[in-house]
């Protein structure tokens, strides 16, 4: 088996591989050449430096990445993959050993379906122990639903050019009370989110009191499901929680979907959210339809 970064040519091989250990992990494949494309083009990502494929008898049957956090120590987020018919252990084994190398100090964070008992166990053998879980949710839009009430003084609108800086902010301000803090700088949070062709700034809801930005729901088209709204980030500054806020903002955006015509809402969420955010979807008719399980270990060397 030969490890080395991947070759230019080698995209579309590297998207089945992708979808072919999404398939086995989580019964869907929803790995996208856009989200794909996204990634290997981030301001924080060297291809040469960050990324690994592990190919055998001409095949790719392996793939690894190493993104780090700005904290101290670290956390290396890696994303594993493994072609379903191969011995995982052979495969995870010479992944991680690159990561541990590339990574040098702090933790390294892998994920994978939390029934991908094949995956998992390999994690396992090798000192991973689980974190934390992370959910997808999703509701049927059949129906009116319910409007969204807002809290007195709050007015909603969608983003204005030239706002997206003011709309980081709040981000990163929000997600200092998340179990993972958001430490991206501008280039790369507007990378990820204004650049792929699914930005759409008439699906950014912004919840206003007075001049001050108290709240947002940053939505666009689900990458997979094009019959689906996802709702990408959703977040409420502290002065102006538990008023029901975070609530409006999810009808608003369920709203917007059903205008459009969509039959679904997705989104994303930290199982274990301090801010309560699981319960607020599942008050608005939410429900898990998978579970993505995150094992961690310290750096071994």
């Amino acid at each position: 088996m030969t490890l080395r970064p991947p070759r230019d040519d080698e995209f579309d091989t590297m998207l089945a591989l992708m979808n072919a250990h999404q398939l086995a992990a989580f019964g869907e494949a929803d790995a996208t050449a856009d989200d794909l494309r996204t990634w290997l083009t981030s301001p924080s990502v060297v291809v040469e430096r960050d990324i690994r494929v592990l190919e055998r008898d001409g095949r790719l049957v392996g793939y690894v990445d190493a993104d780090s956090s700005r904290t101290d120590p670290p956390v290396w987020w890696a994303d594993v993959k493994v072609a379903p018919d191969v011995d995982a252990e052979a495969v995870i084994v010479e992944l991680v050993a690159w990561l541990e190398e590339r990574a040098e100090a702090g933790r390294l964070r892998v994920w994978t379906g939390n029934e991908d008992a094949r995956v998992v166990a390999v994690f396992e053998q090798l000192g991973f122990a689980p974190a934390r879980h992370s959910y997808r949710m999703e509701i049927d839009l059949d129906g009116e639903g319910s409007p969204p009430v807002w809290p007195e003084g709050i007015s909603e609108r969608t983003l204005q050019e030239g706002e997206e800086r003011r709309v980081y902010e709040a981000a990163m301000e929000v997600w200092q009370d998340t179990s993972d803090p958001l430490d991206e700088t501008f280039e790369e949070w507007s990378h990820w989110l204004t650049k792929p062709p699914t930005f759409d700034p008439s699906l950014w809801f912004l919840a206003l009191d007075g001049d001050e930005l108290a709240g947002f729901s940053l939505c666009r088209q689900d990458s997979v499901d094009e019959s689906a709204g996802y709702v990408g980030t959703l977040g409420v500054r502290r002065p102006w929680r538990r008023q029901g806020l975070g609530e409006a903002l999810l009808l608003r955006s369920f709203q917007a979907f059903r205008e459009r015509g969509y039959t679904r809402g997705t989104l994303g969420v930290d199982a274990s959210s301090p801010t309560g955010a699981t319960r607020l979807y599942e008050r608005a008719g939410m429900a898990v339809y998978r579970d993505t399980l995150f094992l961690e270990r310290p750096v071994r060397r």
